[in-house]
């Protein structure tokens, strides 16, 4: 089997082979690895990799299988983390020259969780600095590029690890999603993301456990692949609390895939503060959801009383941030990414007052979002308004398309995103389509707490309906 073959196969398909030995731990890695060089430099996906260390591990699971040791559960198979998560031997540089040189000396737990069941993560993936916005270029890095378009944005802040899926570096990738950091690259680079329920996946590093919008999630090419890595990292962790209230129970897809659709009810939200959307991409999710209603599904009318208070959202995202990384402003903040600097620069967001309203306003995102499942099973969305933009786009500039302004980008591209941080429901991104210009289309479907089971099935009937991982972007070659 040629390299390429293997480095487009999918997880699912993988396992059985590196269980039984057929292929090897090393032979899988070494073909990664050289994907990762011979490719990589064109899109800037991957911003940290050890090819010794991994070429080591991947031969420890091999001697142990040859050793007559039961294969892991995800035996051998090559998997990335995002730049903001730690990672044992490689760099936590968090695209910033503050953590220049910083090499992780242990695994966070979603991380160990992958490693104990066989995976090897072997790389580390490109966010922007701090992952502060949601187009992936820092200081460090550069600008990473959409391998379905180079001159476009891969979208952010798990840019990294939606080039990757995309590109066929590794089958799995683990992701963090702040604000839509894990689905809005998987739109714009036409895979799958999903971010769960608040703890379904434990997320102990973060410095407020209790406070913080972000969940790990994972990026996959199939659903059958994003199942795998969700059920690897599910559960509870004494150190998250938010995850104690999680479940050890693995999803299993339904035998037949349509099946999940059959009675199921959803709603369509296709604008929530944004006044416009890219016609194709509303064109896309409307196919979808027909094709979903053909299946069996229902119907339940669009959503007519839109979800609000994103500027609440952003002003508790940026108090964190700031808490966290405020205090290198004095001696780095020269170096830092123009918009990451002034979102940590104290100001009016950073009043007792502003942080207050913040805290309440949370709380009614949370009723707000819960109360679009009456009559309801799910809600869709675009995933973002419009599909990817220019590479070098700036996070504070206006999103303009065909020479019209629509406002900032947090209101008019990614409003549909950002609300399932602040409320902690489950949300994921599947690819519906392309557009004119061969730029991939993201359909949202959000789901109750805990429903990622049924988010996982019904992304499942999407992609039997209109598959989608047998397309490849240009720069996989």
């Amino acid at each position: 089997m040629h390299d390429d073959e293997l480095c487009r196969m999918t997880a699912t398909d993988l396992l059985p082979k590196l269980q039984s030995g057929d292929i090897k731990a090393t032979t899988l890695m070494r073909a990664v690895l050289d994907r990762v060089e011979k490719l990589d430099g064109q899109t800037n996906g991957i911003a940290h990799v050890d090819p010794e260390a991994a070429m080591a591990e991947a031969a420890a699971r091999d001697a142990a299988l040859a050793r007559g040791e039961e294969p892991g559960a995800l035996q051998g198979l090559p998997v990335t983390a995002k730049d903001l998560l730690a990672v044992r031997g490689l760099p936590l540089e968090m695209g910033s020259f503050a953590y220049e040189g910083v090499i992780a000396d242990h695994d966070a737990e979603a991380i160990a969780r992958l490693r104990r069941k066989g995976a090897i993560p072997f790389a580390k993936t490109t966010t922007p600095e701090f992952g502060h916005k949601v187009l992936t270029d820092c200081p460090t890095q550069g600008i990473s590029r959409n391998p379905w378009d180079l001159s476009r944005s891969c979208g952010g802040s798990s840019g990294g690890a939606g080039i990757g899926a995309a590109m066929g570096f590794g089958p799995l990738h683990v992701t963090s999603d702040g604000a839509g950091s894990g689905r809005i690259p998987a739109s714009a680079c036409g895979v799958a993301g999903i971010k769960p329920t608040w703890g379904a996946i434990p997320h102990e590093t973060t410095t407020d456990v209790f406070g913080s919008f972000t969940c790990i999630g994972v990026m996959a090419r199939s659903i059958a692949d994003m199942v795998l890595g969700f059920n690897a990292m599910k559960g509870p962790d004494r150190r998250d609390p938010w995850s104690l209230g999680g479940s050890t129970a693995l999803v299993n897809l339904p035998d037949d895939p349509i099946s999940a659709l059959k009675g199921l009810r959803l709603r369509l939200m296709m604008r929530t503060v944004n006044d416009w959307v890219d016609p194709e991409v509303e064109a896309a999710v409307k196919a979808a959801v027909e094709a979903m209603t053909d299946a069996g599904a229902v119907n339940a009318g669009v959503i007519d009383a839109p979800v609000h208070d994103l500027d609440n959202a952003l002003i508790y995202m940026r108090a964190y941030q700031y808490a966290r990384f405020g205090h290198l402003l004095h001696e780095h903040g020269a170096r830092m990414d123009r918009t990451a600097r002034l979102s940590l620069t104290p100001g009016a967001q950073h009043t007792y007052d502003a942080l207050a309203m913040a805290l309440r306003a949370r709380t009614s995102i949370f009723h707000e979002v819960e109360r679009q499942f009456d009559g309801a099973d799910i809600y869709i969305t675009p995933t973002i308004a419009t599909p990817s933009l220019a590479a070098e786009h700036k996070q504070d500039e206006p999103l303009i398309v065909d020479g019209v302004e629509h406002g900032p980008l947090r209101e008019a591209w990614y409003p549909y995103t950002v609300l399932q941080n602040a409320s902690g429901h489950p949300a994921m991104s599947v690819p519906v389509g392309m557009s004119s210009k061969g730029i991939p289309i993201g359909m949202q479907i959000v789901g109750p707490w805990h429903s990622e089971a049924r988010l996982l099935a019904v992304a499942a009937a999407i992609e039997a309906l209109m598959p989608w991982a047998g397309s490849w972007p240009p720069a996989a070659g």
